[in-house]
């Protein structure tokens, strides 16, 4: 096994390039995420369209029963005239024609009715035609930034892959027991491992080191660790 003071400079390039792969698996990690976020909000910008398409087959339901309507009064006023050859008296034929004339009242109120519609649904239909326009150019703009964030997830995985071969041959010159200690020590301490001491503090909680515990450090005979935060210390040179 190599000395403590070459086993201490190791762990130190280790505990950088762990630093920096841990960085960039959390920026891979995020990628999916951000995606995903891309994708909600034109969902959400859909929604609108949806919305609008809604509203036109809600008109034009309600246009269909109206005309529906009328169909139906058109054949009331065909009946009632049937009828003014049959009647006998001018009573009789006073009222029917009063109640021609009230259905037809009726009907030019629906064929407003319907027309009105008309004019909705061409409002919705022009609103309809810039949001998919819109719709549109959204769409073209998440397929782009979906596949920049694709491209960055590529570099960064080729980028991970050389970092990790380089770790693996690195601690291939760990002794094992130290490297087990180091890993358990980055699992449970948020992948920080291995600190300096500057200022005689420990950078890795910041809580000032006794004397004796610096002199340790700098004899450099065995692993020293801070008894605060449990990390392995070191002075740099």
């Amino acid at each position: 096994m190599e000395n403590l003071e070459e086993q201490i400079k190791l762990l130190v390039e280790l505990q950088g390039l762990d630093t920096h792969i841990f960085k960039l698996e959390d920026a891979m990690e995020a990628i999916p995420a951000s995606i995903n976020k891309m994708e909600e909000a034109f969902k959400e910008k859909s929604i609108n369209l949806k919305k609008l398409e809604d509203e036109t087959k809600a008109l034009q339901l309600k246009r269909k029963e109206k005309e529906g309507e009328l169909e139906g009064k058109e054949g009331t006023i065909k009946k009632y005239q049937s009828q003014l050859y049959q009647v006998k008296t001018n009573k009789e034929y006073s009222a029917l024609q009063e109640e021609i004339g009230r259905v037809k009242a009726d009907n030019s109120l629906i064929e407003e009715d319907i027309i009105k519609i008309f004019d909705q649904v061409d409002v919705v239909n022009k609103k309809i035609a810039k949001e998919k326009e819109l719709l549109k150019q959204e769409e073209a703009n998440l397929a782009t930034d979906k596949a920049k964030r694709n491209e960055e997830a590529g570099q960064i995985k080729k980028e991970l892959d050389g970092l990790k071969a380089q770790r693996d041959n690195l601690a291939a010159k760990i002794d094992k027991k130290i490297l087990l200690r180091y890993e358990r020590i980055v699992k449970n301490k948020d992948g920080l491992a291995v600190v300096p001491v500057a200022n005689d503090s420990c950078q890795g909680c910041f809580r000032v080191m006794p004397p004796q515990v610096i002199n340790e450090i700098r004899m450099k005979k065995d692993l020293v660790i801070c008894e605060n935060c449990a990390r392995i210390l070191y002075i740099e040179e």
